[in-house]
């Protein structure tokens, strides 16, 4: 009895980064987003086929949804892809990677405030850069689980740096109503 419980705990544990809930204020902003977009240039994560992950920008996730057969509305739709709860197949041009497995094994091994500390440099304000020297699949791996802890990144091509940045603060500035 005691071996089958220790089993139980050890598999909970190790699942216990896989409760994704992005931030809802993020999710309704995105659903009622017009142009010019608040999100341009900043990607979203998503499941894709065959254990890749998709990157891909708020107005691909409108025009999937759109090209789809998806029997929920598009508030429904944005949840359960962004809570990574359902995996998309694109027929769309978008970037997809599988996780480094490095990235990955840091990540499953660290609290997030270790982990950012490892791959960013923080401003103390709730703002971080990526640090420089990874691989594109490595920082996509990075800013994925980012993203799931709900962080956002953007390229600023003035500094030729990543910024990262809470989705509430982001969410913060531009509120919705409902």
């Amino acid at each position: 009895m005691f071996m089958f419980c220790c089993c139980i705990f050890a598999i909970i544990s190790c699942n216990k980064k896989q409760n994704i809930s992005i931030d809802n204020n993020l999710i309704l902003l995105i659903s009622n987003d017009v142009r010019p977009s608040l999100f341009m240039g900043i990607p979203f994560y998503c499941q894709g086929e065959g254990g890749k992950i998709i990157r891909i920008e708020s107005r691909d996730l409108r025009i999937l949804y759109n090209e789809g057969a998806f029997e929920m509305d598009y508030l429904s739709f944005l949840r359960k892809v962004l809570n990574q709860q359902i995996k998309l197949q694109s027929n769309i041009s978008v970037y997809t990677f599988n996780i480094d497995k490095d990235v990955d094994k840091e990540y499953q091994s660290k609290n997030l405030a270790d982990f950012m500390h490892l791959y960013c440099k923080s401003y103390g304000t709730g703002e971080y850069v990526l640090k420089k020297g990874f691989t594109e699949n490595q920082r996509n791996s990075i800013f994925y689980f980012l993203f799931i802890n709900n962080y956002l990144s953007v390229f600023d091509d003035y500094s030729g740096s990543f910024n990262i940045f809470s989705v509430s603060k982001y969410s913060r500035y531009h509120a919705v109503d409902k």
